[in-house]
């Protein structure tokens, strides 16, 4: 659906919702994707999306689908005031998996309500999904999977296709021996081609890329990107297969992923953007700027240092703003592409001499073009004063180089000691160029300068 006719669904559900005209609004979620009608929801208020929400309930299989596409951490807002009993029905008609990510989000009131309204067998997988942190290949799974004995033939197995309508096939079929170990894969494709007669273990490949149930989803994600998979097996410490990963939950890996690396560069965390309390948010964002100051206090202080300096040559002072502020965005620039990289597994952390060279030779044409531009201005301005211009250039070259250094060095470190490069680059970056790129800037200027 294209963006204006999404708007145009959020104003008309809105609408329809003030004047409570029910039947015109089950005409219109009936019409309606449910991807498109959670959206619609996302951009209500609570108290309109959750009524909303109970004209989609009469239906539990869209209901459904619109609460599996729905951002699950604000799905407490949405379910405020529902009763279990009204969500039960669409709860059930959910995959296992999508199931479990909304259970570890509720209040354990309404969890308890809504589990108790299970049946056994569905508690049962939901419970088991729960067991495994949501972060984990294992807390992303669905158990629901379509797998095969190997020896059966490729003719078989489509039978057992048609015969399992509901199964989660997704372009693999899955073999296994009677123990349920993962023994090969193959494709659809390779299945239709060939004679009904022949044996899956043929055909399939025997060595199947597949993922434990506690690898974290970020290289789950790492891995399906790397290799290009439409689905993933999850596997036990038995190697007997226990759940498929499909490509759509990976998208919404690497979403998540990459939402929270940008935040964490920033020093603050998902839960700031409208979900957690005002207390809460200052308390997770406050050492981080708390940091900068620190960083901020001590470049005052080296600058004082250099009083005597500035009172020779007070133009010094106008050029501190521009050779911080180019250290410190090409800092930002190189310090986001490494993590970028390393999230990706585009960059091996290993690599890191290699890693440092590249942004070298960057930063030695980009710092050249920018300090014979500044230095340039600065010799137009002071009639053509070519010791204050040299060491203008020289100061901006080397606290660019410097930026870039750090900014590509600390999130490799970081990342080979085992800390978050999102969380540990921020801070360490801009304290460190504030407080280093004050001390090259004067101590170059008073070398050129003879101050």
């Amino acid at each position: 659906m294209p963006q204006d006719r999404r708007q145009l669904l959020v104003q008309s559900l809105r609408r329809l919702v003030r004047r409570g005209a029910v039947p015109n609004m089950r005409r219109l979620v009936a019409k309606s994707r449910p991807e498109d009608l959670a959206h619609a929801l996302s951009k209500l208020f609570p108290r309109e999306a959750r009524k909303a929400l109970v004209t989609m309930l009469e239906t539990p299989e869209l209901a459904a689908e619109v609460l599996a596409s729905y951002e699950v951490v604000r799905l407490p807002e949405l379910f405020q005031g529902l009763k279990a009993e009204q969500l039960a029905p669409a709860i059930k008609e959910m995959a296992p998996d999508d199931a479990a990510d909304i259970f570890q989000e509720l209040p354990e009131e309404l969890r308890e309500a809504l589990l108790g309204a299970l049946a056994d067998e569905e508690l049962e997988e939901i419970e088991e999904l729960m067991q495994y942190s949501k972060d984990s290949a294992g807390g992303i799974m669905n158990p629901e999977f379509f797998a095969v004995d190997k020896e059966i033939t490729a003719g078989e197995t489509i039978d057992a296709i048609r015969a399992n309508p509901e199964a989660e096939v997704v372009f693999y079929v899955f073999c296994i021996n009677v123990d349920g170990t993962l023994v090969g894969v193959l494709s659809i494709r390779e299945l239709l081609v060939n004679a009904p007669d022949v044996a899956l273990q043929d055909l399939m490949q025997s060595d199947v890329i597949s993922v434990p149930v506690t690898m974290d989803q970020e290289e789950v994600a790492r891995i399906v990107a790397r290799y290009d998979l439409m689905a993933l097996p999850v596997v036990d410490e038995f190697n007997k297969l226990v759940g498929i990963i499909t490509v759509d939950d990976i998208i919404d890996v690497m979403r998540e992923e990459a939402t929270e690396d940008m935040l964490l560069m920033a020093g603050v965390s998902d839960e700031d953007a409208g979900k957690t309390s005002t207390g809460k948010a200052i308390k997770t964002r406050l050492p981080w700027l708390l940091a900068s100051v620190g960083g901020g206090i001590g470049a005052a202080f080296l600058i004082g240092m250099f009083e005597g300096e500035l009172i020779k040559k007070a133009v010094l002072a106008a050029y501190i703003p521009i050779v911080m502020g180019l250290g410190g965005n090409i800092g930002v620039q190189a310090s986001t592409i490494v993590v970028r990289g390393i999230a990706m597994g585009h960059l091996d952390p290993t690599k890191f001499l290699v890693a440092l060279g590249r942004e070298v030779r960057v930063v030695a044409v980009i710092g050249a073009v920018c300090a014979a531009l500044v230095s340039g201005v600065a010799m137009a301005i002071t009639g053509f004063d070519w010791r204050l211009a040299g060491a203008i250039g020289t100061s901006l070259i080397s606290v660019m180089t410097f930026g870039a250094l750090l900014g590509t060095s600390v999130p490799l470190v970081a990342e080979r000691l085992g800390i978050d490069p999102a969380v540990a680059t921020g801070p360490v970056l801009t304290t460190s160029i504030d407080l280093f790129g004050v001390l090259l800037y004067f101590m170059i200027a008073k070398a050129w300068l003879g101050i």
